[in-house]
């Protein structure tokens, strides 16, 4: 072939039409495929995400929560019996002290030394004349049934030896005072428990104000009002927690031990007294939080959080996993805590609830379920 190359190379030989067509069938295969399987990768790219909650039976209490501070429940301010100068404290805030121990001596100054020597002279006088007015009413007695005497006489023989008695008692119990007054020079404690703040200092003088606080922490209170709607479902064993501000939220729990029969009438709500364990001593008195009182548990209980729910003019509902694909049903709930609803009616165990991703959804909209998990 005497043509030029480039007229060469752009001839093409009739027998290489049937294999150029040939060669084609495959791609028009391919894309016929294609057209065929566009549909359900279309509609798979299509399904929304979302995340559910599989329904399984639980248990959920209804809480009133009301704000708290803790006490502790062995709580005491020490004020001394008697006057006088403090003459040394023996404690420091903070130290943990048994019953008996000694913290705070005051001066034991002349007044209570001649009062205690007068007291006791007075029952040694005293004591003296009973003694005399005895035997002188034992003699009266003998001379009267002699006849010596007049019976008026003997009534005043009689009548001395009881004022001789009586006198002798007075003493015996102004002894005792001064006695008691001089003991307490020495002020010790009277329970177990942590000191808390300290009022005086050596050398002040001590009275009528409180000289120092002593606090038993292995037990907390704590008096919480709550509303008179709930006076009936209040009654002591009831379980309860605290909510401590100090430890970030932290729960503790404690129990119910008196619930009041009737409604405050300045506050218009009802006292309640929850006591908390201390063991780990994790708990100090003053400390605030938000005290809660379980007053009705539903057992076995759906149970969704509340950002499940969609709420509408007049009804409520959730949305469901069902074959691939969202469906709404209407429920009806019951008790609310923390966030977590309980659905009374509505609902199946098994059930899967879009907990993430309702609200990107229509009835019967395809789903592609990103995460599945169960109730705790």
């Amino acid at each position: 072939d005497d043509r030029p190359a480039r007229i060469r190379k752009r001839h093409i030989h009739p027998w290489k039409g049937p294999m150029k067509l040939k060669n084609t069938i495959p791609a028009a295969i391919l894309l016929l495929a294609s057209a065929c399987g566009g549909p359900g990768r279309e509609e798979a790219a299509r399904a929304v995400p979302v995340t559910v909650l599989t329904m399984i039976p639980v248990d959920i209490s209804e809480e009133i929560m009301a704000p708290a501070t803790l006490e502790g429940l062995d709580e005491a301010l020490i004020r001394p019996a008697a006057g006088g100068r403090v003459e040394e404290v023996l404690v420091s805030e903070g130290d943990y002290v048994v019953k008996g121990t000694p913290l705070i001596r005051l001066s034991s100054d002349a007044q209570f030394i001649a009062a205690s020597s007068a007291a006791q002279a007075g029952v040694t006088a005293a004591s003296a004349a009973e003694q005399n007015a005895s035997r002188s009413l034992s003699r009266m007695r003998s001379l009267h049934e002699a006849g010596a005497i007049s019976a008026q006489e003997l009534e005043t023989a009689e009548a001395m030896y009881a004022t001789a008695r009586a006198g002798l008692q007075q003493a015996v119990a102004g002894a005792s005072q001064a006695a008691g007054a001089a003991d307490n020079s020495l002020i010790t404690a009277p329970f177990d428990g942590t000191i808390g703040r300290i009022w005086v200092r050596e050398g002040n003088m001590a009275g009528g104000g409180p000289a120092l606080s002593i606090t038993n922490g292995s037990t907390l209170r704590a008096e919480v009002l709550l509303p008179e709607q709930y006076i009936a479902m209040l009654a002591p064993g009831q379980e309860a927690r605290i909510n401590v501000i100090s430890y970030g939220g932290e729960y503790f729990p404690g129990l119910v031990t008196a619930a009041a029969r009737s409604v405050d009438p300045i506050s218009g709500l009802v006292p309640v007294e929850v006591t908390f364990g201390n063991d780990d001593e994790r708990l100090y008195p003053g400390m605030g939080g938000r005290v809660g009182i379980s007053v009705r548990t539903s057992p076995d209980a759906m149970v969704v959080p509340d950002i499940a729910l969609r709420r509408l003019s007049e009804s409520v509902e959730l949305a469901l996993v069902v074959d691939g694909a969202a469906h709404f049903v209407p429920v009806r709930t019951g008790i609310v805590n923390r966030g977590m609803v309980e659905i009374v009616e509505g609902l199946a165990p098994g059930d899967m609830v879009i907990i993430e991703g309702q609200n990107r959804v229509s009835e019967g909209d395809a789903v592609s379920v990103r995460m599945e998990s169960e109730a705790e």
